[in-house]
């Protein structure tokens, strides 16, 4: 969602000539490109504040100037840019369109930094970068648009998300090595064509999310087809899969494609696949058991064979989906195997997947950009299990844009919202009942207090 529809410059500036730098782009836009810039936000390394201060570049009275100061010591050091703009720059600029960042300003090492960020898709869609010039041999300024096309798989991934924002995301850039292991391994097995991918992972831990954004990337798929096996009827799962003909069974009054058909040319997604009725198990091995995904429609002995990905997911252990499974099936699904960790083991990321849910989730304009967060909700971070993972970070962030729309004030808000949330904690108070870790786990504590 677009917070304000007014062009917006983005800048370093320019030590020695910033003032200058700023006032030809400014007018170079407006006169040469017919860009009317009505916003600047100006990057500054604390200690030129002072300079800035006192020789304010002239800008017309119609034009927002703010300045963000920038933790960095050293202009030269990637790294050190890399994650300052990452950190304080990005969220501020998310919903900003439409965006122009003159990319000219600043050392060679800044301008690094603004064309990976570009590259990966980080800044709003259709953000242009410029390039402000200057020749001394006949003192005229110009700028011109950078015009190339980047094109990348995160690029890809970040604007297919940008259409469905109800689909959220772990940001490929992640801090965690364990999160970073798993997305790494993922993208890995993605690639590969035609073999069946398993993704392990706690509940709420937004293993669809990854499906239908990374995967379905990934792959190059045009859909995904996402069959809730836990929600089967087992009198009509062969219907809802495979399809039937008219007049199959009582009630058949016309012939019905099923998901396979459906899923087609994309990928069929078995979401917590241990919840398969028994017997629709044993009817899939033969359809998984090679490429060509043979199968019949109930009533009809016209076999029909189906172009499609398989991948699947499920919150139980591999050894309790063994359990589950039939043993035909678990190998066939078996081949190549994720497991995405719990937020828990992912505290690095924390800070970033809360800004995440809450541009997600944020859907009234009147709301901040960016996410309260203040001490208390650092400690919580750094020590609560979030057994509900997202969806413990989805539940705070509607308590908090409920109490900040009553209250105006980010803390209060999000300190009022951590004490209604502690309060109900409905995932937490049922871990601490039956134990952490995995469902046999907690089946196992469950059964040993009834023992006791």
């Amino acid at each position: 969602m677009v917070e304000r529809e007014q062009p917006t410059l983005l800048a370093w500036h320019a030590v020695g000539a910033g003032k200058i730098v700023l006032e030809n782009a400014l007018r170079h836009l407006a006169q040469d490109h017919k860009v009317h810039i009505r916003r600047v936000l100006y990057l500054i390394q604390p200690k030129h504040e002072q300079i800035i201060d006192s020789d304010k570049p002239k800008i017309a009275k119609s034009i927002e100037f703010e300045k963000l100061l920038m933790p960095i010591d050293d202009p030269t050091a990637h790294l050190e840019i890399y994650e300052a703009v990452r950190d304080k720059v990005l969220p501020k600029v998310a919903n900003y369109q439409p965006l122009h960042i003159n990319i000219s300003p600043g050392t060679p090492a800044m301008h690094t930094v603004w064309m990976i960020l570009h590259a990966s898709g980080a800044f709003p869609n259709n953000t242009i970068l410029w390039s402000s010039q200057y020749d001394y041999e006949t003192e005229t300024s110009r700028i011109d648009q950078v015009d190339f096309t980047i094109n990348t798989y995160l690029a890809e991934i970040r604007v297919q998300a940008s259409k469905q924002p109800e689909l959220a995301q772990y940001d490929a850039e992640s801090r965690a090595p364990a999160r970073q292991k798993a997305l790494q391994q993922l993208s890995r097995y993605a690639r590969l064509s035609g073999a069946p991918l398993l993704i392990l992972g706690d509940r709420g831990i937004g293993k669809t999310r990854l499906v239908e954004t990374h995967v379905k990337s990934l792959k190059q798929r045009k859909n995904v087809v996402t069959v809730p096996c836990g929600t089967l009827d087992s009198d009509l799962a062969d219907s809802l899969l495979f399809g039937h003909i008219k007049g199959a069974f009582t009630g058949a009054s016309q012939k019905r494609d099923g998901l396979l058909k459906e899923a087609d040319g994309g990928i069929l997604f078995l979401d917590e696949v241990q919840d398969l009725p028994k017997p629709l198990q044993r009817k899939l091995v033969r359809v998984f058991q090679d490429r060509k995904h043979r199968y019949y429609p109930v009533g009809s002995d016209k076999e029909q064979k189906t172009n499609i990905e398989v991948v699947c997911a499920s919150n139980r252990s591999l050894d309790e989906l063994r359990e589950k499974l039939d043993a035909d099936l678990f190998d066939r699904l078996s081949h190549l195997i994720v497991e995405i960790p719990p937020l828990r083991d992912c505290r690095e990321d924390l800070e970033m997947d809360w800004q995440q849910v809450w541009q997600e989730l944020r859907t009234d304009e009147s709301l901040p950009v960016s996410p309260p967060y203040n001490k208390a909700l650092k400690q919580l971070f750094q020590k609560h299990p979030l057994p509900g993972n997202l969806r413990d970070l989805q539940r705070l962030a509607f308590l908090t844009m409920a109490w900040w729309l009553e209250i105006k004030e980010g803390d209060k808000a999000l300190d009022a919202a951590l004490a209604e949330w502690q309060k109900l904690e409905i995932s937490h108070s049922s871990t601490n009942e039956f134990g952490q870790g995995t469902y046999k786990e907690r089946e196992n504590c469950f059964r040993k207090r009834l023992a006791d």
